[in-house]
């Protein structure tokens, strides 16, 4: 009996060896891990696209300066087969599991980016939580950036978008999750970050509105700071207000929005209501003796002032990236009819913001 049991097993040590041996696997030091995909459209007079790799190569050292990147570029007529193409220029696999930004080109994205969802949406080593954004003029030149303060390949993504490292209130992360479903769902459209070079590094500072199919407007950074506040209830941010011919700041410590869509005579208003509450971060000498009401009054009217212009700019671009139609469509009966009332109602919708802005004190000085 111990001699059957004995054959049994080592027969199936051989057959999960051979297994093992057959499923294709590669160690770590004959892959190519992918930290950033750019895809931008062919040059001009060519069709497809122009696709770049951002690769990772190994080092021992972990350091400033010390990440070492190969960064490969190629051009067909459509991703899979560019991706097939890189593989002849490399001595490794290319492994897209730790590809954490899929960057795509303004010139791509302005005329139209769904070709790319068909290779992202079924390709199955792409990340769903990998981040999506747009490159300025275009994701080569991004990918090319190598900063001199990366510790090791990819880190300056990772702590830019990850929230890691930097927090700024003009940076909107979005994932590739949540892009896809913005695309396909009826009342919310798609947003993505422009990330643009500067010198030896990236600048985040700008949020592009897309339609269903292409790019429609371009945030300046105020206005992306407004929507994190707005969509996000980003505390880490400021409200400014010019008073007098001075210009006072306070950083947010606390923010909440919240708006109802009702039905007036005259036709349908959204309601908004912002509450913040924060602490002076510039303002001039004797501020701690004036009375705080009359400058909550301020900012109450000039914070509800820049949120409704924000309302109105993103409405008459014709895109839905607040999710108001979803609103709509959950609150009211789910037919095909909602969503033809909804099609109807916000190009005319009217807004009505309600501002209440809290000075909780003076900061460190008088």
């Amino acid at each position: 009996m111990n001699v059957r049991r004995l054959a049994v097993k080592l027969t199936l040590i051989v057959l999960i060896t051979v297994l093992l041996g057959g499923c294709g696997f590669k160690d770590i030091d004959k892959r190519f891990f992918v930290l950033a995909m750019g895809i931008d459209s062919a040059d001009e007079g060519k069709k497809g696209f122009k696709i770049t790799l951002r690769l990772a190569i190994p080092s021992p050292k972990v350091e400033p300066g010390a990440a070492q990147t190969q960064v490969e570029t190629i051009q067909a007529s459509t991703i899979a087969e560019a991706l097939r193409l890189l593989k002849s220029h490399v001595d490794k696999e290319l492994d897209f599991g730790h590809c954490k930004l899929y960057l795509l080109g303004e010139g791509l994205v302005k005329s139209d980016y769904t070709p790319t969802l068909r290779w992202i949406s079924r390709r199955r080593d792409v990340s769903n939580i990998a981040y999506m954004a747009i490159g300025k003029p275009d994701a080569k030149t991004i990918l090319n950036v190598n900063p001199p303060a990366e510790r090791f390949p990819g880190n300056t993504i990772f702590l830019l978008y990850g929230k890691d490292g930097t927090q700024s209130s003009y940076i909107v992360s979005v994932y590739m999750f949540d892009f896809m479903r913005r695309v396909d769902e009826r009342g919310m459209d798609p947003i993505m970050p422009i990330m643009r070079q500067e010198k030896n590094g990236y600048v985040v500072s700008k949020l592009g509105l897309l339609d269903k199919s292409k790019l429609v407007l371009t945030l300046n950074p105020r206005e992306t700071e407004m929507y994190n506040q707005i969509r996000n209830r980003y505390k880490k941010s400021t409200v400014t207000a010019t008073i007098k011919g001075d210009t006072l700041v306070i950083s947010v410590e606390s923010i909440n929005s919240n708006y109802r869509i009702v039905k007036e005579r005259d036709g349908y208003v959204l309601k908004m209501k912002l509450k913040i509450g924060g602490i002076f971060e510039e303002a001039p000498g004797g501020i701690y003796d004036q009375d705080w009401k009359e400058l909550e009054k301020a900012f109450d009217t000039q914070v509800a002032d820049e949120a409704k212009r924000l309302l109105e700019k993103v409405q008459k671009a014709g895109v839905d990236p607040f999710g108001f139609g979803l609103r709509y469509r959950a609150t009211h009966a789910g037919t095909p009819k909602t969503w033809k009332e909804w099609e109807s109602i916000y190009p005319t919708l009217k807004f009505e913001v309600k501002a209440d802005v809290i000075i909780e004190g003076s900061g460190l000085t008088r």
